[in-house]
Formats: structure tokens, C-alpha cells, sequence
């Protein structure tokens, strides 16, 4: 029988170990979400969109990530839009406040801008999250953003209140909040439209909310 020849040994491209793992995620403490997704929750060193008026859950999963992040004994970052939340039900639901730094809303967009990039790049952050009442941030912008959190790898949520038709790719994920279900536009690698029941996110967190001023942190 003749011999059949094989291939060398060094011509074949073997894939190490780390690059047949997904890549890496938040999770999100929703379990229908985190086995759903790629990441195994929010991904890091990108860019997720929360979209949903206040009350439909939106930043109640935020909150979850949070505590879930906290668990790690990482430090997590918010950027008021409008609203605060109360300290008192953060405590409720075992946020480290020592290790959350809320900014104040600043008044104009560039500083927005600039804020959220000292925050990427000060690689003191797991998760960032910013309240938005609408995107008004360009596309360029979100590029360089999506960048900085690639390479710190750190995931930045975007929680916006108007809830737009279009789908933008530079998110990776997005996820639109409604009082009854929750629906995942977008999420690398994965069938969309997916649905999950809004109960699973805590869509009473409207308490959590106070539109008068007050400090978070004395």
C-alpha cells in the first residue's frame, strides 16, 4: 500500500487555546441573558446601547452588572443624564459604593465626550455606564470610544432613553427595554431579534430614582 502523503507538521496554523475562548463579558446576573450572549454578559472592550424610557429596566440591569462586578472587587463608573439614583436602594441591593464613582451631568456634549474618555483610559473601571436622554454622539466619536475600550478593556453602556429604529453596528449589543419584555436588537454572533420577559430585570426599579437634586455620596 502506498503511503499517503501528509502536510508538514510546521506548515499547519494551530490555534492556541486562548483564542478558542469567547471573548470576554460582564455578567449581567440575568441567567436567560448571560447564556443567551456570546460574552456570557455585557462584553467588555466594547460598546453596548440600553434603550428604554426610565422605569422599564434599563438601568435596573445596569445596576445588576454592578453588583455582579462588585463581587469581583472591581470599580464601576456612572454618569447621571437627568436622574440619580438613591444610595439607599443601592445598598439595598449590595452595591459597594466605595467602589462606584458616580459624575454629575456635565452641561455641555463635548465634555461628555471627554469625561467618558478620562474614564476608559484611567483603567480603574470594569464597567461604565452613561445616562443619556438621546444619542447625540457621532459616529466618529463612538469609534474612538469603541477604541479606548478595546484596548483597556472596559465596557461602556450606553443608557438612552429614546429608543431609536436604527441599528447601529458600532454597538455590539443592543438591547431595547419595554415594561413587559426586553428585546435584544443586536449581539455579535447570535439570532436577533431575542425576546426575554421584562420580570427577569427588575422592571419596578423606578423607585431607585429621584429627579430632585441630591448627593449620592456625602
Amino acid at each position: 500500500m502506498s503511503a499517503v502523503a501528509l502536510p508538514a507538521l510546521s506548515d499547519i496554523q494551530f490555534v492556541s487555546a486562548d483564542q478558542l475562548k469567547p471573548p470576554e463579558g460582564v455578567p449581567t446576573g440575568v441567567r436567560t441573558l448571560d447564556d443567551f450572549l456570546l460574552w456570557k454578559g455585557i462584553p467588555k472592550g466594547d460598546l453596548s446601547l440600553f434603550q428604554g424610557s426610565p422605569g422599564t429596566g434599563a438601568t435596573s440591569l445596569w445596576v445588576s452588572m454592578t453588583q455582579k462586578a462588585h463581587e469581583d472587587n472591581k470599580w464601576v463608573a456612572w454618569v447621571n443624564g437627568g436622574t440619580q439614583l438613591l444610595p439607599a436602594h443601592l445598598m439595598s441591593r449590595q452595591i459597594n459604593l466605595k467602589k462606584l464613582l458616580v459624575v454629575k451631568e456635565p452641561k455641555e456634549a463635548e465634555q461628555l465626550f471627554w469625561i467618558l474618555q478620562e474614564l476608559v483610559t484611567s483603567s480603574l473601571f470594569e464597567v461604565i455606564g452613561c445616562e443619556l436622554k438621546e444619542m447625540f454622539f457621532k459616529n466618529h466619536q463612538l469609534q474612538k470610544l469603541k477604541k479606548l475600550c478595546r484596548f483597556h478593556k472596559v465596557a461602556l453602556i450606553f443608557v438612552c432613553h429614546k429608543v431609536s429604529k436604527f441599528v447601529n453596528p458600532l454597538f455590539s449589543l443592543i438591547i431595547q427595554f419595554q415594561r413587559d419584555f426586553i428585546t435584544i436588537q443586536r449581539a455579535l454572533h447570535r439570532p436577533t431579534p431575542f425576546t426575554v420577559a421584562g420580570s427577569m430585570v427588575y422592571a419596578n426599579f423606578v423607585h431607585q430614582f429621584k429627579n430632585t437634586a441630591r448627593k449620592l455620596l456625602s
